[in-house]
């Protein structure tokens, strides 16, 4: 079993691997945590924004933002709950630096922020690239507090 750390604030708590390292950049209304393995082939990337914007356009600005960068991509749409929040997303494939990269992205809204969530690896972290961002989805999980 993989050991991991917690993080919480900003309204939300998740679990990540301890090997892996977190920067966390915040202003007024919007707080982003950028979670990187050390082997740089995945990360994840977690934001929360008091000011609400709509999941929809937060999905497709992402979506448009990697078909631009990769316009031969493959993408799925995968909507399901994160946090006991209803929640829309994709599954994104591309080729890369040599690399088939995958992408997961999910996004909701509560009454008091829109969280969005991006995660990425490489195939070269194998299956255990996917397994963390995975666990780090999984345990994202909404705070009653506005810290």
């Amino acid at each position: 079993m993989v050991r991991s750390e917690v993080y919480e604030g900003h309204g939300i708590r998740l679990a990540y691997p301890a090997s892996w390292e977190i920067e966390v950049q915040s202003d007024s209304e919007r707080a982003t945590l950028d979670i990187r393995s050390a082997d740089g082939l995945a990360f994840a990337l977690v934001q929360t924004d008091l000011s609400r914007p709509d999941p929809d356009l937060m999905l497709e600005a992402a979506l448009e933002a990697l078909r631009e960068d990769y316009p031969d991509l493959s993408e799925t749409p995968e909507n399901e709950p994160v946090a006991d929040h209803d929640a829309i997303g994709s599954i994104v494939e591309f080729f890369a630096l040599d690399m088939v990269n995958t992408t997961t992205i999910r996004c909701f809204r509560t009454p008091r922020r829109t969280v969005f969530f991006m995660g990425q690896w490489s195939d070269l972290a194998g299956d255990e690239g996917g397994q963390s961002i995975e666990g780090v989805l999984r345990t994202l999980e909404e705070l009653d507090d506005e810290e």
